[in-house]
Protein backbone atom coordinates (compact mmCIF):
# COMPACT_ATOMS: atom_id res chain seq x y z
CA UNK A 1 0.00 0.00 0.00
CA UNK A 2 1.51 3.31 -1.06
CA UNK A 3 0.86 6.27 1.20
CA UNK A 4 0.83 9.78 -0.20
CA UNK A 5 3.48 12.08 1.23
CA UNK A 6 1.42 15.04 2.36
CA UNK A 7 4.39 17.29 2.78
CA UNK A 8 8.08 17.18 3.48
CA UNK A 9 9.63 20.43 4.58
CA UNK A 10 13.31 20.98 5.34
CA UNK A 11 13.61 22.50 8.80
CA UNK A 12 16.74 24.15 10.11
CA UNK A 13 17.00 23.04 13.73
CA UNK A 14 19.81 24.09 16.07
CA UNK A 15 22.18 21.26 16.96
CA UNK A 16 25.86 20.60 17.34
CA UNK A 17 26.07 19.57 13.72
CA UNK A 18 23.53 22.14 12.45
CA UNK A 19 21.77 19.30 10.68
CA UNK A 20 18.66 19.80 8.58
CA UNK A 21 15.53 17.81 9.33
CA UNK A 22 12.57 16.70 7.27
CA UNK A 23 9.00 16.85 8.56
CA UNK A 24 6.72 14.11 7.21
CA UNK A 25 2.96 13.71 7.66
CA UNK A 26 0.78 10.72 6.82
CA UNK A 27 -2.20 11.91 4.78
CA UNK A 28 -4.60 9.36 6.30
CA UNK A 29 -3.81 9.19 10.03
CA UNK A 30 -2.31 12.66 10.42
CA UNK A 31 0.76 11.27 12.20
CA UNK A 32 3.85 13.46 11.92
CA UNK A 33 7.53 12.65 12.38
CA UNK A 34 10.80 14.50 11.83
CA UNK A 35 14.10 12.91 10.86
CA UNK A 36 17.63 14.03 9.82
CA UNK A 37 18.11 14.79 6.14
CA UNK A 38 20.89 12.19 6.06
CA UNK A 39 18.18 9.53 6.43
CA UNK A 40 16.30 8.50 3.30
CA UNK A 41 12.71 7.40 2.92
CA UNK A 42 12.28 3.84 1.64
CA UNK A 43 9.50 1.77 0.11
CA UNK A 44 7.19 0.26 2.73
CA UNK A 45 7.42 -3.52 2.81
CA UNK A 46 3.94 -4.43 4.10
CA UNK A 47 0.41 -2.95 3.98
CA UNK A 48 0.36 -1.87 7.64
CA UNK A 49 3.57 0.16 7.32
CA UNK A 50 3.02 3.85 6.59
CA UNK A 51 6.59 5.10 6.92
CA UNK A 52 10.08 3.64 6.49
CA UNK A 53 13.45 5.40 6.60
CA UNK A 54 17.02 4.14 6.43
CA UNK A 55 20.06 5.78 7.99
CA UNK A 56 23.30 6.63 6.18
CA UNK A 57 25.36 3.80 7.69
CA UNK A 58 24.83 1.10 5.09
CA UNK A 59 27.17 -1.27 6.92
CA UNK A 60 25.07 -0.89 10.10
CA UNK A 61 21.68 -1.02 8.33
CA UNK A 62 19.80 1.39 10.65
CA UNK A 63 16.06 1.45 9.89
CA UNK A 64 12.98 3.01 11.48
CA UNK A 65 9.44 2.12 10.46
CA UNK A 66 5.95 3.01 11.64
CA UNK A 67 2.91 0.75 11.35
CA UNK A 68 -0.66 2.03 11.69
CA UNK A 69 -3.72 -0.22 11.81
CA UNK A 70 -7.36 0.26 12.74
CA UNK A 71 -8.36 -0.94 16.23
CA UNK A 72 -11.72 0.35 17.51
CA UNK A 73 -12.20 -1.98 20.48
CA UNK A 74 -11.60 0.69 23.12
CA UNK A 75 -13.08 3.84 21.60
CA UNK A 76 -15.90 3.71 24.18
CA UNK A 77 -13.49 4.76 26.93
CA UNK A 78 -12.79 8.44 27.67
CA UNK A 79 -9.25 9.79 27.70
CA UNK A 80 -8.70 9.33 31.45
CA UNK A 81 -8.75 5.54 30.93
CA UNK A 82 -5.88 5.71 28.45
CA UNK A 83 -3.26 4.27 30.80
CA UNK A 84 -5.50 1.34 31.80
CA UNK A 85 -6.38 0.61 28.16
CA UNK A 86 -2.70 0.57 27.23
CA UNK A 87 -1.89 -1.94 29.96
CA UNK A 88 -4.70 -4.23 28.79
CA UNK A 89 -4.37 -3.90 25.02
CA UNK A 90 -0.68 -3.24 24.42
CA UNK A 91 1.66 -4.97 26.84
CA UNK A 92 3.70 -8.17 27.16
CA UNK A 93 1.33 -10.46 25.23
CA UNK A 94 1.16 -7.91 22.43
CA UNK A 95 4.94 -7.75 22.11
CA UNK A 96 5.32 -11.51 22.14
CA UNK A 97 2.83 -11.75 19.27
CA UNK A 98 4.49 -8.90 17.37
CA UNK A 99 8.01 -10.31 17.73
CA UNK A 100 6.73 -13.71 16.66
CA UNK A 101 6.82 -12.33 13.12
CA UNK A 102 10.59 -12.76 13.24
CA UNK A 103 12.43 -16.08 13.07
CA UNK A 104 14.12 -15.78 16.46
CA UNK A 105 13.77 -13.06 19.07
CA UNK A 106 14.58 -12.08 22.63
CA UNK A 107 12.64 -9.40 24.50
CA UNK A 108 15.13 -7.83 26.89
CA UNK A 109 12.81 -5.26 28.45
CA UNK A 110 9.12 -4.35 28.40
CA UNK A 111 7.84 -1.24 30.14
CA UNK A 112 4.23 -0.11 30.57
CA UNK A 113 3.52 3.54 31.23
CA UNK A 114 5.71 5.02 28.50
CA UNK A 115 4.57 7.65 26.01
CA UNK A 116 4.44 8.07 22.25
CA UNK A 117 3.29 11.31 20.68
CA UNK A 118 0.51 12.68 22.85
CA UNK A 119 -0.54 9.32 24.28
CA UNK A 120 0.24 6.34 26.50
CA UNK A 121 2.50 3.65 25.12
CA UNK A 122 4.30 0.41 25.83
CA UNK A 123 8.05 0.29 25.31
CA UNK A 124 10.24 -2.70 24.49
CA UNK A 125 13.83 -3.57 23.68
CA UNK A 126 14.92 -6.72 21.97
CA UNK A 127 17.09 -8.60 19.52
CA UNK A 128 15.90 -10.70 16.61
CA UNK A 129 16.96 -12.48 13.45
CA UNK A 130 15.83 -11.21 10.08
CA UNK A 131 16.20 -13.62 7.18
CA UNK A 132 16.39 -12.65 3.52
CA UNK A 133 17.06 -15.76 1.49
CA UNK A 134 20.30 -17.28 2.76
CA UNK A 135 21.31 -14.07 4.56
CA UNK A 136 20.56 -13.74 8.28
CA UNK A 137 20.81 -10.41 10.09
CA UNK A 138 21.03 -10.29 13.88
CA UNK A 139 19.32 -7.02 14.76
CA UNK A 140 18.79 -5.05 17.96
CA UNK A 141 16.10 -2.46 18.38
CA UNK A 142 13.82 -0.23 20.39
CA UNK A 143 10.04 -0.39 19.92
CA UNK A 144 7.01 1.63 21.02
CA UNK A 145 3.31 0.79 20.62
CA UNK A 146 0.36 3.09 21.33
CA UNK A 147 -3.37 2.57 20.85
CA UNK A 148 -4.58 6.12 20.33
CA UNK A 149 -8.37 6.27 19.96
CA UNK A 150 -9.06 3.95 17.00
CA UNK A 151 -5.56 3.44 15.61
CA UNK A 152 -2.75 1.19 16.80
CA UNK A 153 0.68 2.66 16.10
CA UNK A 154 3.85 0.57 16.32
CA UNK A 155 7.28 2.17 15.92
CA UNK A 156 10.34 -0.01 15.39
CA UNK A 157 13.89 1.35 15.10
CA UNK A 158 16.76 -1.12 14.76
CA UNK A 159 20.22 -1.76 13.37
CA UNK A 160 22.61 -4.66 13.17
CA UNK A 161 23.25 -5.84 16.72
CA UNK A 162 26.90 -4.78 16.93
CA UNK A 163 26.13 -1.20 15.83
CA UNK A 164 23.07 -0.40 17.95
CA UNK A 165 24.76 2.00 20.38
CA UNK A 166 25.92 4.10 17.42
CA UNK A 167 22.33 4.74 16.38
CA UNK A 168 20.50 4.82 19.70
CA UNK A 169 20.50 8.64 19.88
CA UNK A 170 19.08 9.00 16.35
CA UNK A 171 16.44 6.36 17.08
CA UNK A 172 15.30 8.13 20.24
CA UNK A 173 15.23 11.53 18.54
CA UNK A 174 13.07 10.23 15.69
CA UNK A 175 10.66 8.46 18.06
CA UNK A 176 10.43 11.49 20.33
CA UNK A 177 9.40 13.69 17.38
CA UNK A 178 6.31 11.58 16.56
CA UNK A 179 2.89 13.10 17.18
CA UNK A 180 -0.70 12.13 16.40
CA UNK A 181 -3.68 14.07 15.15
CA UNK A 182 -5.65 15.18 18.21
CA UNK A 183 -8.67 12.93 18.83
CA UNK A 184 -9.61 13.64 22.45
CA UNK A 185 -10.99 16.84 23.97
CA UNK A 186 -9.60 17.98 27.31
CA UNK A 187 -13.06 18.27 28.88
CA UNK A 188 -15.08 15.13 29.53
CA UNK A 189 -18.86 15.07 29.74
CA UNK A 190 -20.76 12.92 32.23
CA UNK A 191 -19.53 10.12 34.44
CA UNK A 192 -18.39 6.72 33.22
CA UNK A 193 -18.74 3.24 34.62
CA UNK A 194 -15.48 1.38 35.32
CA UNK A 195 -15.85 -0.79 32.25
CA UNK A 196 -12.26 -2.00 32.54
CA UNK A 197 -13.16 -4.09 35.58
CA UNK A 198 -12.99 -7.62 34.22
CA UNK A 199 -12.00 -6.37 30.77
CA UNK A 200 -10.55 -9.76 29.89
CA UNK A 201 -14.12 -11.10 29.95
CA UNK A 202 -15.86 -8.14 28.34
CA UNK A 203 -13.69 -7.90 25.25
CA UNK A 204 -12.73 -10.54 22.78
CA UNK A 205 -9.77 -10.72 20.46
CA UNK A 206 -10.42 -10.66 16.72
CA UNK A 207 -9.60 -14.37 16.52
CA UNK A 208 -11.99 -15.56 19.22
CA UNK A 209 -13.03 -15.31 22.87
CA UNK A 210 -9.49 -15.29 24.26
CA UNK A 211 -9.59 -11.94 26.10
CA UNK A 212 -8.50 -8.55 24.92
CA UNK A 213 -4.89 -9.00 25.98
CA UNK A 214 -4.57 -12.07 23.75
CA UNK A 215 -3.89 -9.85 20.78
Amino acid sequence: MIKILSFMIALSLPSAAQADYFLWQDSKSGLTVTFPDTWKQQTNMNPATIFTIEGPGNADKPVCKINASSDKRYTIFPAEYGDAVQRVAVSRDFWQKYMGLYDEYTLNKIYDGAGLGRWNASYARGTWSLRAGDVVQLRRGILFASLYYDTLYVVECSSLNHAYETWDYDFRSIIKSIDFRKMYHEKKTGDYEDFLRGADKLFWAQTGPEGSIKY
